[in-house]
């Protein structure tokens, strides 16, 4: 089952501080507040670099006398709190330059330079691809992975491209091919407006069976649902994480292919912003140690690549005497890599080309909220949080800046539930800003009140999801909820959901929530359960899946 796009409900009180704000004055963030020590570097970093973090920065810092803070966020995350002029942090390390663009049109960072090297990798279990023909070959060419990509041959995922960077990079790809470009060419806004980039695209885009918010929880998904997800566009490096567990556990591995001819890489951009204070200079210094370090010192060099980091300091992709136990032949891994990667355009460009990722590219959904309205809601703080995300969401104005606009062609209902269907449902279709604004007013103007139950908005949505829908568009429910359900309509609304066909991505928010029930859902549904204190948090997380 095909589940790819979902128009989501949140963005974060990060996003209502970071976005707007020009102030360079350091705000308290989530690792506890700004220090402004020059023996400190405060860092941002793509949840991608979690592993070399842990296991190799946070190390050196303790070696060095230096409090390196490190916050993990998501590329949107980290462009967002760049361009809006966040004081928060001295250091910004992306997964790749994709965003880094996005976030610095304005040039604020300095001394920014490539960690490591990651190609982005066309990978399936080792079946699959032996099946495709792919398996064993180093002359996978781009159009070799389109054609079995469009013919149905396999099933395929990849991270949504507005909210993840490896999910960007193979859109950038693939604009590249169909653009007509080499690797030495960046796409222009010219062939992004052209005829053969746009129908390739959407045809291209509309193929993908899921495309999950980040990397590594696609790659988690991937592994716990193989009869679902048979290939994916991921990171070479993940790819080597995920099997050395997959081997130690006995299982298939996964197999990867290099798409020939328009080859991606994430190249970890890390760059220094500076305060205009007086502990700019330290910190600059230290930023400049750790570049240092992970460019040019051995020990540093020879654990990126025991964690499949290629060295940015090699020649192109070449690895000497590699690690074979790494860089694996049989998974597919090649320590010879001569292409050269895509260029990636300027930075409006990109901007462009996700924006229409959203409005024309994706494929339309029909999504239907389902919104605990119970008292509790109003004790918690959680209907506040809820205000806030439709607030960013729902307005255009306001989603455009998260890359979580509407479609023309979508339809979103939100419906507020109690112990029963308490507001709504409100339906809009397409994407006029006013429509949309009002189901921002009808959330503002409601006040939780009574108990939980769940099972009659779900009801409801799928008994509405079922009926014949116009146009290729798919379909999907949004559930959120703080308390245990009553369970009268349990078995009707799962019955109901089944008939649909559509996933439900189940939202538990705080304590008192009953995961069970909420995982038993997004398990019948072929959908997701997401689970955070943080009703921001939580719904962030959601929100990726559009």
């Amino acid at each position: 089952m095909r589940f790819k796009a979902f128009t989501a409900l949140a963005i974060a009180a990060l996003v209502l501080a970071s976005g707007c704000t020009s102030s360079k004055k350091p705000s308290p963030d989530a690792t506890g507040g700004y220090d402004a020590s020059p023996k400190a570097l405060n860092i941002i970093a793509g949840t991608e670099q979690d592993t070399v973090v842990s296991t190799i920065v946070k190390p050196w810092c303790q070696s060095k006398g230096y409090q390196c803070n490190v916050t993990l966020k998501g590329s949107v995350d980290q462009a967002r709190l760049l361009a809006s002029g966040s004081g928060d942090y001295d250091a910004y390390w992306f997964a790749s330059s994709v965003f880094a663009q996005i976030g610095d049109q304005a040039g604020k960072l300095q001394d920014v330079k490539t960690m490591f090297l990651t190609p982005v990798v066309f990978a399936g279990w080792q079946s699959e691809m032996q099946k495709l023909g792919f398996a064993g070959r180093t002359d996978v060419a781009i159009g070799d992975i389109l054609k079995a990509v469009e013919s149905g041959q396999t099933k395929v995922w990849v991270t949504n491209p507005t909210q993840s960077n490896s999910g960007a990079t193979v859109l950038f790809g693939f604009m590249n091919y169909f653009a007509g470009n080499g690797p030495g060419k960046a796409l222009t806004q010219e062939q992004l407006d052209s005829t053969p980039v746009e129908d390739g695209i959407t045809r291209f885009i509309k193929a993908m069976d899921q495309t999950p918010p980040s990397t590594g929880t696609m790659m988690d998904q991937c592994v716990e649902r193989p009869g679902e997800c048979r290939t994916m566009f991921t990171y070479e490096d993940l790819v080597i994480e995920k099997n050395q567990e997959l081997a130690k556990a006995g299982k298939e591995p996964l197999v990867v292919a290099y798409p020939r001819g328009s080859l991606a890489i994430s190249d970890a951009p890390l760059g220094f912003l500076p305060h205009n204070s007086g502990a700019d200079a330290g910190k600059k210094q230290i930023l400049n140690e750790l570049q240092d370090y992970l460019l040019k010192d051995r020990d540093a060099q020879a654990k990126l690549l025991k964690l499949g980091r290629r060295p940015a300091t090699s020649v192109g992709l070449t690895l000497d005497n590699p690690d074979t136990a790494v860089f694996n032949p049989a998974w597919g891994i090649q320590a010879t890599i001569n292409e050269q990667g895509i260029q990636y355009p300027s930075g409006p460009v990109i901007q462009a080309a996700l924006d229409r990722y959203q409005t024309r590219y994706r494929r339309p959904v029909n999504a239907y909220y389902c919104l605990d309205g119970s008292g509790s809601m109003s004790g918690n703080g959680g209907w506040d949080g809820v205000k806030a995300a439709a607030h960013q969401v729902f307005d255009q104005d306001q989603a455009a800046l998260n890359f979580l606009q509407s479609h023309p062609k979508d339809v979103t209902t939100v419906t507020i539930f109690n112990s029963k269907v308490a507001e709504g449902p409100w339906t809009v279709e397409g994407n006029d800003a006013t429509a949309l604004h009002g189901l921002t007013n009808n959330i503002n103007g409601y006040s939780p009140d009574g108990g939980t139950n769940m099972y009659t908005c779900l009801k409801r949505a799928g008994d509405e999801l079922a009926k014949p829908q116009t146009g290729d568009r798919k379909g999907l429910v949004v559930l959120m909820t703080d308390g245990q359900s009553e369970t009268g309509e349990r078995d009707a609304a799962l019955s109901a959901l089944k008939t649909a066909g559509v996933p439900v991505v189940a939202i538990a928010f705080g304590s008192d929530a009953k995961p069970s029930q909420l995982k038993e859902v997004a398990s019948a549904t072929g959908g997701a359960f997401v689970q955070q204190n943080d009703l921001v948090a939580a719904l962030r997380q959601a929100a990726g899946y559009k």
